[in-house]
């Protein structure tokens, strides 16, 4: 019986409890407890994706091969033989009934199924109707949702598989008319060059059309400019030869009239000649005295008349002196206006006023007619040499008479011919204006169309060139495109369809790799293994007796005591653990001895943790710890990380202790920062040393006895 004032002695005492083969056998249980629960279950899933090819999947093909340019596609078939090339799985080919029948019964966990339009869709793209090829994935989860979701993975390696085949299908019609299509280019290239030539040739021509084209529009617009002139003179010319025309009508009327009356005229002075010359004759020898007798009437005459125009001229003062004594006298006597007598008196006044005045102007007038008619007679001169004179002029008179009738005879003669000629020229001339008119239309048409066609050879000739050009291009690249064409052997045209179907090769490079499904699940099954430890430890240990709580000892020594046997047996249960992940399936953690010191740590913490919920709350303390267990199973990032947990498990893995655990076994295992390692590691030593602080201050609490501790109930 070991002392009760010696707490390590307690200590040992509860460890030697475990005698005979039943309590030993217990004992050997609880040590294997984190051996049994994290390495059976991580050795049967240490690695199911390296079995994938155990899982029977049936594959039903029944895809009808089809033929493009004479060459067969069996895409279908091609499909189903990759698969086989891959061997992600046991691909079994049966058929429809089979396929559906394994699928109920277990036998098959997929079903492939390919159409029978499936190569005559994968080749539609180089039609008008473009189809999708299809493929059928069939599963059960009546077989397990598990195996159902590794197989739905499928999926991806199958579109490859598909694409690969489509791909392949493609290239191989490619490839089939490579030849066909570079004889074709060759025939092009040989046709472009010819183009080529014929094209330089053309653009040689466009110059020169070119260049005459220019000529011709700058005569055009010369002859233009000319014909509209001619149109403009020929129509003034055609209004002048009008006019003339008119002219000369007047004028051959005139001329006739002329003729008429210049014959007349001479007939007249004839007649007035042969009247005349004896009259003249005979008033040469008596004018002398008849001047000298009317040379003195004339005298005579001019005296009466002066006298005349005086008296007159004296009648009319006086006439007129009357009328204003009259029009004085009604101004003085204004009532004379009423007077009928007066009235007429002084019209008559008025009257005589106007008529003496106008008989004295005109008496006046005669009066002057007169002595100037004196004056003409006196200076008249010697009158019987005048008329001789006279009768000379009028035998000259009669002589031109006679000679302008004969002159007007022939003018009018000749009007008449010049009215014919200048009708003809009138008529010509008008046809002319009208020609020029027209002339001048058509030169301004062929101007414009010249014009026209001048800008039409620009384009044409910039055109060719363009084209030309092109046409050398064409024929360079297509001279080209035949020497990067390949000619290619059947062994070549395999290789390059195996390369062109599946051009790029995808990999991945992992940091820190965990090479297979057990080392990546490890770092959690291993911390609920050394939780789980905590809770069934306490069915044959107990967290701590009425003795060690007498004993004497401070309240320190005493919890480390209690705490002792279970940290003992979590520590020795969890190198089993390791040992037999580590030995026993191939653990092989980068950082060993980082793993050991990491997996003691795990177990003082956790024991710690477990210890103290039991001394604290006693048999519910199993409730709690297995409710804390639950919590950090959905919220320790285990399986999927935190941000793919719902808000409330990703808002606590930061606060559960198997966060750190697991983020700390996965660097120790597999690799990673040390940084987050050592900050894990110190956490989970906080821990344990928060723990044993806190069980310090409950085993002081039980160490105050009461009554009820002394007399427990029966």
């Amino acid at each position: 019986m070991p002392s009760p004032s010696n707490p390590l002695a307690l200590a040992r005492y509860e460890l030697k409890r475990f005698r005979g083969p039943l309590p030993r056998l217990a004992l050997v249980f609880i040590l294997l407890i984190p051996l049994l629960y994290g390495c059976i279950y991580l050795a049967g899933n240490w690695d199911p994706y390296g079995r994938l090819d155990n899982v029977p999947v049936a594959v039903v093909n029944h895809d009808v091969p089809t033929t493009v340019n004479d060459e067969e596609v069996h895409a279908g078939q091609d499909f189903v033989d990759s698969l086989h090339r891959t061997g992600t799985f046991d691909f079994i080919d049966t058929d429809s009934d089979d396929a559906q029948q394994g699928l109920e019964e277990g036998r098959y966990y997929l079903v492939i199924s390919v159409p029978e339009t499936f190569s005559t869709d994968l080749v539609s793209g180089q039609g008008d109707d473009p189809t999708r090829a299809q493929i059928m994935l069939q599963r059960n989860d009546a077989n397990g949702f598990v195996i159902g979701t590794i197989t739905n993975s499928a999926q991806t390696s199958i579109a490859k598989a598909i694409d690969e085949t489509a791909v392949s299908s493609y290239f191989e019609a490619v490839f089939a008319n490579l030849a066909k299509i570079r004889e074709g280019l060759v025939d092009a290239s040989d046709g472009a060059a010819q183009l080529d030539a014929g094209l330089k040739d053309a653009h040689e021509g466009s110059k020169q059309l070119r260049s005459g084209a220019a000529d011709a529009r700058a005569g055009a617009d010369k002859l233009a400019t000319g014909a509209e002139k001619l149109a403009s003179g020929a129509a003034n010319a055609a209004d002048g030869s009008g006019q003339l025309v008119d002219g000369l009508g007047q004028l051959d009327d005139g001329a006739a009239r002329l003729a008429d009356g210049s014959r007349q005229v001479a007939d007249g002075t004839q007649q007035l000649a042969d009247t005349l010359d004896p009259v003249l004759t005979v008033a040469a020898e008596r004018l002398p005295e008849a001047q000298q007798r009317l040379t003195a009437a004339a005298d005579a005459t001019a005296d009466l008349t002066a006298i005349a125009a005086d008296g007159t001229g004296t009648v009319a003062t006086t006439s007129a002196s009357i009328s204003s004594e009259v029009d004085a006298l009604l101004a003085a006597h204004p009532e004379l206006a009423d007077d009928p007598a007066f009235t007429r008196i002084q019209t008559h006044t008025t009257n005589l006023a106007e008529a003496t005045g106008t008989i004295a102007d005109r008496a006046g007038t005669i009066a002057g007619a007169v002595a100037d008619a004196d004056e003409a007679i006196r200076n008249t001169g010697d009158l019987s040499t005048k008329a001789t004179e006279a009768k000379t002029k009028i035998d000259a008179l009669n002589d031109g008479a006679q000679q302008v009738a004969s002159g007007a005879a022939d003018l009018s003669e000749g009007t008449g011919d010049a009215l014919s000629g200048a009708t003809t020229l009138d008529k010509g001339l008008g046809e002319l204006s009208s020609g020029a008119a027209e002339l001048s239309t058509g030169a301004g048409t062929l101007a414009t169309g010249l014009h026209t066609l001048s800008d039409g050879t620009v384009t044409l000739d910039d055109g060719i060139a363009q084209l030309s050009e092109g046409a050398t291009q064409l024929s360079a690249g297509l001279a080209d495109g035949v020497k990067q064409i390949p000619v290619l052997t059947e062994d070549q045209e395999a290789e390059a369809v195996h390369v062109l179907s599946a051009p790029v090769d995808v990999s991945m490079e992992v940091d820190n790799p965990a090479h297979v499904y057990g080392r990546g699940l490890a770092p959690m099954f291993f911390s609920i293994a050394l939780w789980v430890l905590g809770i069934s430890a306490f069915f044959i240990i107990r967290p701590i007796t009425g003795r060690m709580l007498a004993a004497r000892g401070s309240d320190l020594r005493i919890g480390v005591t209690a705490w002792a046997p279970l940290g003992f047996i979590s520590v020795v249960a969890s190198w089993l653990m390791l040992a037999a992940a580590w030995i026993g399936l191939g653990l092989d953690p980068v950082h060993p001895w980082l793993m050991i010191l990491l997996v003691t740590v795990v177990a003082l913490a956790f024991s710690a943790v477990a210890h103290l919920m039991r001394t604290w709350l006693g048999f519910v303390a199993t409730a709690a710890m297995l409710v804390l267990l639950i919590i950090q199973l959905t919220s320790a990032g285990g399986t999927y990380p935190p941000e793919l947990l719902p808000p409330f498990f990703s808002a606590i893995s930061h606060f559960v202790p198997m966060s750190y655990s697991i983020d700390a076994f996965r660097i120790a295992i597999s690799g990673g920062l040390m940084s987050k390692f050592t900050r894990d590691l110190s956490l989970l030593l906080i821990l344990f040393v928060s723990c044993m602080a806190l069980l310090v201050l409950v085993v002081n609490r039980k160490r105050r006895f009461g009554v009820k501790d002394l007399h427990p109930p029966l």
